[in-house]
């Protein structure tokens, strides 16, 4: 009887081996399975680039020096005109300021106008832009303080304008005057518009 005990513990043990060997192999199929088809499997990428560039503004005044005016007398007008410009790439709002030395840039009376309909400054009678009677020390349109404001002109990038000014000394200027001198500066600040209510 005994041998007949050890012959079936012999015999679980052969099938128990044989089971484990059959839950290798089929786990090893599996795998390799497994493997084989990740390996097969068809692959594909693509991309894309996307560049920036920040847009400039780039504000120009020509010419640099405006004439210079002598021997200016009361009743007398000089005009000239300035090509405002905008060099960059992106849209800008600009304004004016105007800085005139000692007492003869408040005597001053300046005038400017948009570029007259046939595109010339002769006529003087383009769109008014700064009234007529303004003193010089000061005079200006929109302003420097950002956003929008009133009188501030727009220039889209790489476009430019023509300003017409009319400088005059009234009639009723004193002797108090003879022989003054004034320099006047134009300021243009300029600001994008994009993003800049």
């Amino acid at each position: 009887m005994d041998q007949l005990v050890i012959e079936r513990q012999v015999d679980r043990r052969r099938k128990r081996r044989r089971g484990i060997v059959a839950l290798l192999a089929a786990l090893s199929a599996l795998t390799i399975g497994a493997g084989s088809v990740s390996l097969a499997l068809f692959t594909d990428q693509d991309s894309s680039t996307w560049s920036f560039t920040t847009g400039t503004i780039d504000i120009e005044s020509n010419p640099a020096v405006m004439a210079a005016i002598t021997a200016m007398m009361p009743g007398d007008t000089v005009a000239d005109s300035l090509t405002i410009s905008n060099a960059g790439t992106a849209d800008f709002r600009y304004a004016m300021t105007t800085t005139a030395t000692n007492a003869l840039g408040d005597e001053l009376d300046v005038e400017v106008r948009e570029e007259d309909l046939d595109g010339a400054c002769d006529d003087f009678d383009g769109a008014v832009v700064v009234a007529g009677g303004t003193p010089l020390d000061g005079a200006g349109f929109g302003s420097a303080a950002q956003g929008a404001d009133a009188g501030d002109r727009v220039l889209i990038g790489g476009a430019s304008e023509v300003l017409c000014f009319q400088v005059s000394l009234p009639l009723a200027t004193d002797n108090t005057f003879q022989g003054a001198t004034s320099l006047a500066t134009f300021l243009f600040p300029a600001e994008q518009t994009a993003n800049n209510p």
